[in-house]
């Protein structure tokens, strides 16, 4: 290819590859504002669950995420339910209670908010 021919490529070329540039060089930049570092204050539960076997569980383990009333607004579920729940928070949501403490807060659970096994 001669340098006129050559010439002629690149100024036809050169603006499509600019506007390119451009394009990406503006998404990217918009993608990352769109991604922004979000700090969030959770507020402080001043209450707690009632006294019994395994509110130690409860006031430890679940006010880390939810407030002691959200807790009591539960509706009425049996032991079962209650430990489906529980293994719901930890498997998906990454709650840190240990598998030993789950059977023992879900009595609790269905004691101060359930309902019998039919």
């Amino acid at each position: 290819m001669n340098a006129s021919l050559r010439n002629v490529a690149l100024t036809r070329t050169a603006p499509i590859l600019l506007g390119l540039a451009l394009a990406t060089g503006l998404a990217w930049s918009q993608g990352a504002q769109k991604w922004a570092k979000v700090t969030v204050d959770m507020p402080v539960s001043r209450a707690a669950c009632p006294p019994g076997n395994g509110a130690d569980i409860a006031n430890g383990q679940c006010l880390i995420c939810h407030s002691a009333g959200m807790v009591l607004r539960q509706p009425p579920l049996t032991e079962d339910e209650w430990t489906g729940e529980i293994n719901k928070m930890r498997n998906s949501f990454g709650a840190p209670l240990p598998a030993d403490q789950v059977a023992a807060l879900a009595k609790y659970l269905q004691g101060i908010n359930g309902r019998q096994s039919p």
